[in-house]
């Protein structure tokens, strides 16, 4: 190779979306036309193919096993480069940071087993923007470099196209934005000199191959190509793959943040997709840690592995980024929403036969007792509102008489509780539904007793304060608007001007593609105003009504109107914490909206966000932000929260905090130039209409706490009403799992995959060293924290040893 020439790597792949314009029966049979076409081209030409994604393997593993064996012939020929190593191409911004890790085990362990390599360049092109949390998690998964192409250059300026890109941690990858991964039929040729000379490197890469629907190579592209490039005298053109362009280059120039922003919609679009996601997410978390403890315990004779990869499965199906961001027409989202409804359904499964199993060791319920058996995810002590359903031994009929409830604690002790409204609708004493106060132990069960006795029936006295009032917190809601117009920690004023919903016009384009919609996501807000007769849904209601109101919450809902979308409000204040829930069921009648809960903050100071395994400074000047269970407004001393379960758009301007709910878009309004966006003659289908609920806590916190707050949110505790059956295990063993401080978190445990031994993920999201340990069964191990450090602990041999690797 000449060192005077220009180098350009040219990079043969076919960009095939399993789901998209498309389902995915014919996603596949894309898949097998392109990859039999670039088998048989194999015989012909001297070239190298390069594909990734497991999902796409699979399919022809499955539906042509004799294309599968020549696919493996031509990769041990180094004729067909498996690239990229993940399970597929996912989102790249709302998985969480074990989800990604997953993405890349499942991959890897895939291309292992069945062609023997291990790619060490991360390949993600298509994604809607990339978190700077991937490059940790890039990193200590054994890869190396890292190569994209969106956010386009107009949507964000790079110092250079080949850069080092570094971590929150400080961990750096090489990475390269590309400025294209197809080309044109039979254009290659043409596409790959225009895509060289547009870079000023002396090394470069180009890629090319027809997408999106497939294709790849074809006969003509590579006849041009070695005619017209291979025996080009002044640049040097090679077929080559992704690994062995980084290893030519040495970028200088430094990115240290995400790569953002690029078609903020997504963030937004398809919220049902993103709710179940994070559903699962979490489902398929607290299934782990119970079979992993029922393991260990020995409750359990054997760790549920193939229902949980099949639930991994489901949910990395579901991060595919035509999918996850909503881009896709209905069918995708179907495809979607099968995906993580089975996903969810497997995880429970394993979730309740692992609860079950360790309450095998529970004794018999005592005379009148209604025990309540309580799983704590966490692995420190933790003291929380805990909620359960149960039912009375008979009905009570009677007109005279009432049931009346005691809660005791282990020891004997009567807790505080509350009786709260039940699921069902039956007017009878007979289904219960209490919220008490509990302190459980660490990773294991903790049991509460109820009681109930019968009396005369007393007369109520109807609740009436719309203000809350101990001293240390102060929360009103104004009884005419059914706004939250103050909220005080230790007399501290932490809103203005109330808070609420607004609506934004908007497009139907679920992307998000318009220039202006990088500057901000909708424009003419119009503030929800109170529904003063409220109707539809919400008929015969007042418009703010008090509902709940005891020793735990005083709980508030209020009713809202805007155009033709409808809301209700919850307010849940809590007495015995610095807590707020806040649940928002909103009925969206609108197109070309986009409706948002607005926060008016008190004072100013830096918004951070959560990404995978760290936290991030976001944008303050309108840009829609993307970031995961929490968004917080730092004032360094303290900073304002607001935790959520799947929301994952913001923006936040003139010290406003708008938290992007659903956008009234239709599937997949692709823009092209400036023609008609969609038909008017007919109707399209729109995303996201009709109920849509939220949950999301406004709290006061240490920002070292946020990520533990957003976790003990998200998985809460597992509480069921169950009358013990007492089984004899001879094998059962004590366990006892614990860690130190109040800062890091213990975001994962599951088994190790292919040996008996337990992993526990452990995260310092705070941007400082953290000093900490983890105990099991007698066993302790300090740990060092770098900050934003994610750490793997295994426990094998009843030894605790720490992991510099993720993949385990």
């Amino acid at each position: 190779m000449d060192n005077n020439k220009k180098t350009v790597h040219m990079i043969c792949n076919a960009h095939i979306d399993p789901i998209w314009q498309w389902d995915w029966p014919e996603g596949v049979s894309a898949t097998l036309s392109t990859f039999y076409s670039a088998v048989k081209l194999a015989e012909e030409f001297d070239y190298i193919f390069c594909h990734n994604e497991v999902t796409v393997y699979k399919y022809v593993e499955e539906y042509a096993p004799g294309l599968f064996a020549k696919i493996k012939e031509l990769v041990k020929a180094g004729k067909w480069h498996i690239m990229g190593g993940w399970y597929l191409q996912p989102d790249c911004n709302m998985p969480s940071g074990e989800s990604f890790v997953r993405q890349i085990r499942e991959g890897q362990r895939y291309f292992k087993e069945k062609f023997g390599v291990c790619p060490t360049t991360a390949i993600n092109l298509d994604p809607f923007g990339h978190s700077v949390g991937l490059v940790q998690i890039i990193k200590k998964c054994g890869q190396d470099s890292y190569m994209f192409m969106r956010p386009f250059t107009y949507e964000l300026a790079l110092p250079s196209e080949q850069f080092i890109w570094r971590g929150l941690d400080g961990s750096e990858i090489k990475a390269t934005r590309v400025c294209g991964y197809g080309s044109g039929l039979g254009r290659s040729a043409k596409v790959i000199r225009d895509r060289a000379n547009i870079q000023s490197f002396d090394v470069c890469a180009a890629m090319w191959g027809v997408g999106n629907h497939g294709g790849g190579p074809s006969r003509k592209d590579l006849s041009d190509i070695k005619e017209q490039l291979l025996t080009d005298e002044k640049t040097t053109f090679v077929h080559s793959t992704p690994e062995n362009f980084f290893a030519s280059i040495n970028p200088r120039e430094v990115v240290d943040s995400s790569l953002h922003i690029s078609m903020p919609g997504c963030y937004t679009s398809m919220y049902r997709v993103k709710k179940l996601h994070a559903q699962l997410e979490t489902e398929i978390s607290m299934a782990e840690k119970m079979a992993s403890v029922a393991y260990m315990t020995g409750l359990l004779d054997k760790y549920p592995e193939g229902e949980l990869q099949s639930a991994v499965e489901d949910l990395l199906n579901a991060e595919f980024h035509d999918v996850l961001p909503g881009s896709s027409v209905q069918c995708g989202e179907d495809a979607g929403i099968r995906f993580l409804n089975h996903g969810m359904l497997e995880a429970e499964r394993v979730k309740i036969k692992s609860y079950f199993a360790l309450s095998s060791l529970q004794k018999p319920a005592k005379e009148g007792e209604y025990p309540i058996v309580i799983f704590n995810p966490h692995p420190y002590e933790l003291c929380d509102n805990v909620e359960c359903e149960f039912v009375l031994a008979d009905q009570n009929w009677s007109e005279k008489v009432q049931s009346h409830i005691t809660v005791k604690d282990e020891d004997g002790n009567t807790v505080p509780y509350q009786v709260i409204k039940e699921e069902s609708n039956l007017n009878l004493d007979w289904r219960k539904r209490i919220i008490f106060e509990a302190y459980l132990k660490p990773m294991r069960l903790s049991r509460y007793s109820v009681y109930v006795d019968y009396s005369e029936k007393q007369s109520e006295e109807k609740p009436s304060s719309f203000v809350f009032d101990n001293g240390r917190k102060y929360v009103e809601i104004d009884k005419t608007t059914g706004i939250l117009t103050s909220y005080k920690i230790n007399g501290v004023e932490y809103l203005k001007d109330g808070f609420g919903l607004c609506s934004l016009d908007d497009n139907a384009d679920p992307w998000g593609m318009g220039r202006e919609q990088l500057k901000r996501m909708g424009t003419n807000e119009r503030m929800f105003s109170p529904s003063l007769n409220p109707n539809g849904a919400f008929k015969g209601m007042k418009n703010v009504q008090i509902i709940e109101d005891g020793s735990i919450y005083l709980g508030i809902e209020a009713f809202f109107e805007c155009d033709n979308s409808r809301a209700r409000i919850l307010y849940k204040i809590y007495k015995n914490n610095d807590d707020i829930d806040i649940d928002v069921t909103l009925y969206m009648g609108d197109i070309d909206k986009i409706i948002k809960l607005k926060l008016p903050l008190a004072e100013s100071g830096a918004l951070i966000g959560q990404v995978p395994f760290g936290t991030e400074t976001l944008f303050t000047d309108g840009r829609e932000n993307v970031a995961g269970r929490f968004v917080a407004v730092d004032y360094g001393d303290s900073c304002i929260a607001l935790l959520n379960k799947g929301v994952y758009g913001s923006h936040f301007e003139d010290n406003c905090l708008y938290m992007s709910l659903v956008r009234g878009v239709t599937y997949c309004a692709h823009p092209i130039g400036e023609r008609q966006l969609i038909p008017y003659d007919r109707f399209t289908k729109k995303i996201d209409q009709g109920e849509n609920n939220y949950s999301f806590r406004l709290t006061v916190t240490d920002r070292s706490r946020l990520e533990r707050k957003a976790l003990e949110f998200n998985e809460k505790p597992y509480a069921l009403n169950i009358f013990p059956i007492p089984c004899e295990t001879a094998n059962a063993k004590d366990l006892d799992i614990s860690i130190g401080e109040n800062i890091i978190s213990m975001n994962t445990v599951k088994k190790a995959y292919g040996k008996d031994a337990v992993i526990f993920r452990l995260l310092n999201n705070t941007p400082d060293n953290q000093k900490s340990f983890i105990k099991v069964n007698g066993q302790y191990l300090s740990l060092d924290f770098g900050k934003y450090e994610v750490k793997t602990v295994v426990y094998e041999g009843n030894t605790l040893t720490e992991s510099y690797e993720l993949l385990i």
